[in-house]
């Protein structure tokens, strides 16, 4: 008999359930509670699957002590600790029946999706079962043939499955040749009572009349609009239930100058619904969020998440009766709100009513015939296979939502009935100042697109360019030109058809600068996306390839890698120069500061000079300061320090620099004057920098240092300190850098899941043990300001890396150098599995730990030295 951790192995269960119950958010932990009572409430005994791993970064070890596991255990839960997935089949000595419940378990641009939630562990004689499982937003050019033609497989396998939105029938139907029926979420499978009573054991009790907010993604926008709401329904107090995913920060800070709003004590989801039950109005942007509005009945509105898929949003409330009347928007305004009628306490719940009651019944009729193992049917088609086989799924469009942002407000967003109408005000610098409206989902690489606009732009220029943008990084493409000249304020309609080349682009973006003269901007009536569709070519019959072709294939790859790095250098010049970069305006501070550090060393001084560098030092400090970026900036620091020693230095010699000082603003002097010497300016080479960071070895010799460093990569099991590595890179920082601009970036990786998948991409470390800490060196290509210096990056970083090899070599650590030599597509599949920016480029890994002094590396003979050096006279 086998083990399974937490689990009698002599019991045996009606049911397991596969889902993502175990997540640290509301909706989640809600939905497979719903399914889990359901479940036991038709006598069925219950064992809920914790998340397999071994798969991709994207799955962890859970920690046990989150709020998910601990309502798991307070609510009774029977539960299993996470398996490797190649032990999943062994549960089929435990349960008869597996289900998969209602989440975007089916979403292939989600990266926990995999194949143990399509149940492909299931043996032959035990049921499959998918309650409300959800493929994420309608569209299909997620789903790639390789996705369709294994799981197609997979769910015709299944018993019965069901789903929570309309759409999803056609996609299980037309993609995936299976059957699949409508029932309602699982949180509506309880009604109000059961809730009602979970709310009663929370910690917190509310009193008098409040809003209640509750956002998965909080900014200032969905505040204001929050606040205009609150103040439209007579709601002097605020109650805002924190995102328990990480969210109580952000919501702290945006909410931090609102004296009217309290943060809910403590995240639970008791606590949640308390919230809920005795609020008298609720603001959302969560699915979920929406739901429980309407099962305790409170007056609501939602703002739809296009990040996590609006068209949820109006599936749901369409089939509870409300349409888009509870919908407002995050660029809503006071008079925006306040001209909206459905923004009201009066609501009428008649016909959602209806459809919980309804759909709870038709739903829980489901559940019991898909969980009776006397009942016998398939949710495979007649033509399933045939169906999965062609792949060939029609063409579909997407009508936008056009709910604008904006990243500076030189543009005014305003909604008409007939669209939007963009206007872009007078400004000497349009640079960087965009707008943007978000696509259905992201956009799948390798597909082929459509994009339809119609629209009357009216500018000055002859073209506007369109572009992709992607919302984390902010990084954008071009993606068609529309010629405006002889018909600027015409309606008209353009389209631009291009190919997908990268991950994370989800939104339509212009920019400012296209939009020049008087009533500059446009108005946009309707924005659709289509699939392109293109015929596969046949498979041509391998061919041994001649010298020439091998020599074409190189010149291919290296034209596409030279573009592609081109096109990121060109992304974060562009951010760097807007307004909004940080990394921008710091770049140009030390560029600026590090001339004039220059200019004093000289012996042969040269008073009041600087006329290029101190006007446009003067501009970026004032910059920095007037976006209330804080002045205990190191560059900050550092630039005041250098000013100081100028204004002393030029005071020295009674040389009149008043007008270099007029150019700072006075909270500028301020810092200036305050500056800390010997941060910035000129002193003897003789001098340390920094104070030294302490080694195991001060006395060690740099010939030792530098001879004694090997590529070690077999590492005994003494714990690493990170203090050791913190000192390396330390010492790292003591490398030149262009400008003194710094730009070289370390990541650091402990989970020895996450270090196994990054080596396995990177490919150099097979045979050998993962390292107990993995390095990842990275350049910034936003510290870089200019076109001539597209190989700084790689240069500093190189000079980075070295010094941190020998830095670890210093602090007795052991390491290995793995370089990131690799293409487009394994880049990307770095980038999927750790979050690295796209901006950073990639300069090395290095494994890292303690080592045997006597372990055994490479000999790595050197060439001689007069191979190396070749002196011209």
């Amino acid at each position: 008999m086998r083990k399974f951790p937490l689990v009698d192995p002599k019991k045996k269960y009606d049911v397991a359930v596969l889902g993502w119950w175990y997540g640290k958010n509301y909706g989640s932990i809600l939905t497979y509670y719903g399914l889990n009572r359901a479940i036991e409430n038709l006598g069925r005994s219950v064992l809920m699957v914790h998340e397999p791993v071994g798969y991709n970064g994207y799955r962890v070890q859970w920690p046990d002590a989150i709020l998910s596991m601990d309502f798991a255990r307070r609510t009774g839960y029977e539960y299993t600790k996470q398996l490797h997935y190649s032990e999943l089949n062994t549960l089929n000595e435990l349960a008869g029946t597996f289900v998969v419940g209602s989440d975007q378990l089916w979403n292939p641009l989600i990266g926990r999706v995999n194949d143990d939630l399509f149940l492909d562990f299931v043996a032959p004689d035990r049921n499959r079962v998918a309650y409300g499982t959800s493929f994420g937003n309608r569209g299909t050019e997620k789903f790639k043939p390789s996705f369709i033609a294994k799981h197609s497989q997979n769910l015709q396998k299944f018993k019965a499955i069901s789903v929570r939105e309309n759409y999803a029938v056609d996609t299980a139907r037309d993609i995936f040749g299976t059957k699949a029926d409508l029932v309602v979420d699982p949180v509506f499978l309880l009604d109000q009572d059961h809730y009602k009573e979970l709310a009663a054991k929370a910690s917190i009790s509310p009193e008098g009349e409040y809003l209640a907010v509750f956002f998965l993604d909080p900014t200032p926008e969905k505040k204001s609009t929050a606040m205009a709401i609150a103040d439209k329904v007579g709601l002097d107090k605020i109650l805002v239930i924190c995102n328990p995913d990480e969210g109580r920060k952000a919501a702290q800070e945006i909410w931090a100058d609102e004296p009217r709003a309290e943060l809910i004590a403590s995240d639970a989801p008791e606590n949640f619904l308390r919230g809920y039950q005795d609020a008298s109005y609720v603001v959302t942007d969560s699915f979920h969020g929406t739901a429980f509005s309407v099962i305790f009945e409170k007056p609501f509105s939602s703002i739809y998440n296009n990040k996590r898929g609006a068209d949820r949003f109006k599936n749901l409330l369409s089939s509870l009766g409300f349409g888009d009347t509870r919908r407002v928007y995050e660029s809503d305004t006071v008079e925006t709100i306040t001209k909206n009628k459905n923004v009201t306490r009066s609501i009428s719940f008649a016909k959602a009513r209806k459809y919980i009651t309804e759909g709870r019944q038709y739903s829980l009729q489901w559940l019991e015939s898909a969980l009776d193992p006397s009942v016998k049917s398939s949710a495979a088609l007649d033509n399933g296979k045939a169906v999965a086989a062609a792949a060939n799924f029609p063409s579909q469009s997407h009508t936008l939502d056009l709910d604008f942002s904006a990243n500076s407000d030189i543009w005014s967003i305003a909604k008409g009935t007939k669209g939007v109408s963009l206007s872009v005000g007078a400004d000497k610098d349009l640079r960087g100042k965009h707008v943007w409206t978000d696509l259905p989902e992201p956009l799948t690489p390798g597909t082929r697109k459509r994009l339809t606009i119609q629209w009357a732009p009216t500018t000055k220029t002859k073209s506007i360019n369109v572009h992709l943008r992607n919302p984390e990084s902010g990084a954008f493409k071009v993606i068609g030109k529309a010629s405006v000249a002889e018909s600027s304020g015409n309606l008209r309609t353009d389209e631009f058809e291009f190919s997908v080349a990268e991950a994370g682009l989800s939104q339509v973006m212009l920019g400012a600068l296209h939009f020049t003269g008087p009533k500059a901007g446009a108005e946009v009536h309707e924005i659709s996306i289509t699939e392109v569709k293109s015929k596969a070519p046949a498979a041509p019959a391998p061919v041994v390839k001649s010298d020439d072709e091998i020599v074409e294939g190189f010149s291919k790859q290296a034209r596409r890698l030279a573009l592609h790095d081109f096109e990121s250098q060109v992304r974060s010049f562009s951010r760097g120069r807007s307004a909004d970069s940080v990394t921008g305006i710091r770049a140009r501070m030390f560029f600026h500061a590090h001339a004039i550090e220059k200019g004093l060393t000289h012996s042969n001084f040269r008073p009041g000079f600087g006329r290029i560098a101190i006007p446009g030092l003067a501009k970026e400090m004032n910059a920095w300061l007037t976006r209330g970026l804080g002045t205990d900036d190191t560059i900050v620091q550092s630039s005041a320090s250098v000013m100081k020693a100028y204004f002393a230095r030029n005071e020295e010699t009674n040389t009149d620099v008043s007008h270099f000082r007029k150019l700072f603003s006075d909270e500028a002097l301020e810092v200036i004057a305050n500056g800390r010497v010997g941060e910035g300016g000129a002193f003897p080479a003789a001098n340390h920098r920094e104070d030294p960071v302490e080694t195991p070895n001060d006395d060690r010799a740099f010939m030792d240092v530098m001879y004694g460093r090997r590529s070690v990569r077999e590492f005994i099991d003494t714990p690493v300190d990170d203090a050791a590595i913190s000192a390396a890179v330390q010492i790292a920082m003591q490398s030149p850098s262009v400008c003194s601009r710094q730009g070289a970036r370390v990541h650091q990786f402990d989970d020895p899941e996450t270090i196994k998948h990054l080596l396995d991409v990177q490919g150099g470390f097979y045979g050998f043990n993962a390292p107990p800490r993995l390095l990842l060196v990275t350049a910034d290509l936003d510290a870089f300001l200019f076109a001539p210096e597209r190989n700084q990056p790689f240069v500093d970083g190189g000079l980075f890396m070295m010094s941190l090899l020998l830095g670890l070599t210093q602090m007795e650590l052991g390491s290995c150098l793995l370089n990131t030599a690799m293409g487009v597509e394994k880049e990307q599949k770095i980038r999927n599995i750790v979050d690295i920016p796209e901006n950073e480029v990639f300069i090395a890994f290095v494994a890292v730990g303690n080592f045997d002094k006597n372990v055994l590396v490479p000999r790595s003979k050197r060439v001689e030295s007069d191979s190396i050096l070749k002196r011209h006279a």
